[in-house]
């Protein structure tokens, strides 16, 4: 083998290896979009995801709930909206979820998937450690997994629509089911605004990440630690849904 050839296998080598390096960074979904001309099935690569806090269009209720926070010792954000991370690991479909502690929560969100000039849009959670959340809110939200929908929806075919779509919450705990969160996406700023933010904290293209939108409100007085978690975004205007549900499991089998 001559010189040429082995700096070219090398310099092959490495390129696979770097290769291989990038698949790792990366996890695997397969989603079904839900479009007026029937289902289709899609692969997408995520290399994580961002989940935005403090979004709603009305600022005003913003810094109410900022102030609420405030008094359960939580520290404001130090922007508005807010942005944090999510590693790929960190995602999952619905289901069981087990997690550390028993003070944790979801919070009902719609995702964007970018795809170049196609959006996908579908509904998810931001399910977050309340007790660490006090102290660190990142580690808060990177401890506990972000739960995705396996549907989504061509964001073309709502955008008219977007602001009448009707996204809520459920806690069930002993068996009860209680309404947690109620509201329309008016509510959260629109996913074109959302994009433009995120794109200005992401480096590269934005098709490998999904983009969180942020919670409404919550219709119970406090926040509700729970057994199982549902969510929903309802389109009044093309009667469909989108629901995602997974069961709480706090570690229990060790003494601290």
């Amino acid at each position: 083998m001559g010189e040429g050839e082995a700096r070219e296998k090398v310099g092959s080598e490495k390129n696979r290896s770097r290769i291989s390096r990038e698949k790792k960074l990366v996890m695997i979904f397969r989603f079904i979009v839900e479009e007026r001309a029937g289902k289709r099935k899609i692969t997408y690569d995520l290399r994580g995801a961002i989940l935005c806090g403090y979004t709603g269009r009305d600022q005003s209720a913003v810094q109410r709930h900022i102030e609420e926070l405030k008094k359960e010792g939580i520290e404001p954000p130090p922007s508005v909206p807010t942005f944090y991370p999510k590693p790929p690991k960190g995602l999952s479909f619905e289901g069981d979820i087990q997690v550390e502690g028993k003070e944790t929560s979801g919070e009902v969100e719609f995702f964007l998937l970018v795809d170049g000039n196609r959006i996908y849009v579908g509904v998810g959670s931001d399910h977050t450690d309340r007790e660490l959340e006090r102290f660190d809110i990142l580690k808060s939200k990177q401890v506990s997994p972000t739960i995705l929908s396996r549907n989504l929806w061509n964001y073309q075919e709502i955008k008219d629509n977007w602001d009448r779509i009707e996204i809520r919450s459920w806690v069930l705990r002993e068996g009860k089911r209680t309404l947690y969160q109620d509201s329309t996406l008016a509510s959260i700023i629109p996913p074109e605004e959302l994009i433009r933010s995120v794109q200005q904290r992401v480096k590269g293209s934005l098709k490998e990440i999904a983009i969180f939108s942020g919670t409404p409100p919550l219709v119970t007085e406090k926040i509700v630690f729970t057994d199982r978690f549902e969510g929903e975004l309802l389109d009044p205007v093309l009667k469909r849904n989108i629901t995602i549900g997974y069961s709480i499991h706090a570690l229990d089998w060790f003494r601290a």
